[in-house]
């Protein structure tokens, strides 16, 4: 990938060491260099700051504008919130790699999946503060979802924490109630993916609808869901690759039988969530309910949210769609007021509460113990969704993010490529994938 030659010629570069810990600016109690965040620990709160974040536009920004609102009123501040727009994921990397290359200023505040994180942290995680050193995991580490910091443990090299912790992900299943009571199934009941194929077989009969979206180059996000419901992640904890676990070679096995059945509509990856609202299900992150209802507000009440039915019944894991966290720059101006308010937005109450009006899914439990996580969502029958989703996360099977993570993406699609348009045998198709990947990268497959 690009991202990977990218980071490499990083490597012919020498960074400077020293770096500014939170420059000047118009912090007060800003001003002094720390390498350490234990340091800037023990300062004291700053009045007046504008704090520079690369985020998306939309929710999240929203979300920090009212927080930093808070933060003001709670603390008699002065702080502002400067947003940059950039996509959190590959652009973002994109966007800070050249910068932390060249030891250039950096911003406040940088919003980053956490998938993607590893890609950063490989080469430059001294240039950042943790959160860890902060104080932030000590005081408030054990209010997160279990499998959010399990991830956040393992992105740096040294296993030490620098995100501080957004948004969780697990990939959830979206159906369309209407459209299944009308085939005559109550989809409350379907608890196994056997008997999601029965209700799919009924839905096509009666309704003429497909059961689900799949990539017409290659299925990748429900091999990836179906070996997570079963416990296996596609790396150990070592940074190894799982690929010809028993686990992954079910999975296409239930792909097998929804091809079979005629049961897949397909299309560019892209147009899924599209594709996927003409079916009966659509399986994404909970964060899909932030635009269904805006996307597609002629079906408002049809649908609902609930887990994705178990492979095995007796033990079923929550598979990983996403998450996302905040990390701070030695080297920008404001960096001791930054650790300081997102500390705030993601412990405070009302701040949690405004981030959940958003439809936004924080990664502090303790947020779901509020009434704004019972808020009823009239697009999905007055469903209290964020309680669901809630209960979904608790379930969260523990993964790992690896800076070639991203890329095993495109070596899972390949062989589904193979297996599904050119016959080739999961055993091979797998099998070839896995060595290449390991060629590559320098990693062990367990067999």
């Amino acid at each position: 990938m690009k991202l990977k030659k990218m980071l490499g010629s990083a490597l012919g570069l020498l960074l400077i060491a020293s770096l500014a810990a939170c420059g000047g600016g118009d912090s007060k109690g800003a001003s002094k260099s720390a390498d350490s965040a234990k340091d800037l620990a023990k300062e004291e709160r700053v009045e007046k700051a504008s704090i520079e974040v690369y985020m998306p536009k939309g929710k999240n920004t929203d979300y920090l504008q009212k927080s930093i609102e808070l933060y003001n009123k709670k603390y008699n501040t002065e702080l502002e919130l400067k947003p940059v727009d950039v996509a959190p994921a590959i652009p973002m990397v994109q966007k800070v790699t050249p910068k932390l290359v060249a030891n250039e200023k950096m911003p406040d505040l940088i919003f980053l999946q956490d998938s993607n994180a590893g890609s950063v942290f490989e080469k430059f995680e001294d240039l950042f503060y943790s959160s860890e050193d902060f104080g932030f995991v000590k005081d408030y580490g054990k209010d997160f979802y279990k499998a959010k910091m399990n991830m956040l443990e393992n992105i740096a090299p040294s296993k030490k924490v620098y995100g501080f912790p957004n948004d969780w992900g697990n990939a959830s299943m979206f159906y369309n109630e209407a459209a299944f009571k009308e085939a005559g199934v109550d989809m409350t009941t379907v608890k196994t993916w056997d008997e999601l194929i029965d209700a799919g077989k009924k839905l096509k009969e009666k309704t003429g609808k497909k059961l689900l979206f799949m990539r017409d180059t290659g299925e990748l996000d429900l091999v990836k869901y179906l070996t997570e419901q079963q416990g296996v992640s596609l790396f150990d904890k070592e940074g190894n690759l799982n690929l010809l676990n028993d686990a992954v070679k079910k999975s296409y096995e239930i792909i097998q039988k929804l091809q079979d059945e005629d049961l897949v509509a397909y299309g560019n990856s892209k147009d899924y969530t599209v594709i996927g609202q003409d079916c009966g299900t659509i399986f994404a992150g909970g964060w899909l309910a932030s635009y269904q209802e805006g996307d597609y507000p002629d079906d408002k009440g049809n649908w609902r949210i609930g887990a994705i039915p178990a492979v095995n019944p007796d033990e079923n894991f929550a598979p990983m769609s996403g998450g996302s966290s905040y990390y701070v720059p030695k080297k920008s101006d404001n960096a001791l007021a930054a650790l300081q308010f997102i500390t705030f937005a993601l412990t405070d109450k009302e701040a949690l509460d405004s981030y959940m009006e958003l439809s936004g899914l924080p990664a502090n439990t303790k947020a779901y113990e509020s009434e704004a996580a019972q808020k009823e969502f009239p697009y999905y029958g007055n469903q209290k969704i964020l309680v669901t989703l809630d209960e979904i996360s608790k379930n969260s099977v523990e993964g790992y993010a690896f800076p070639y993570s991203a890329d095993l993406d495109n070596y899972i699609e390949a062989a589904s490529y193979e297996i599904k348009n050119n016959g080739v045998s999961v055993e091979d198709a797998l099998k070839k994938q896995a060595d290449d990947f390991a060629s590559k990268y320098n990693v062990k497959v367990n067999e």
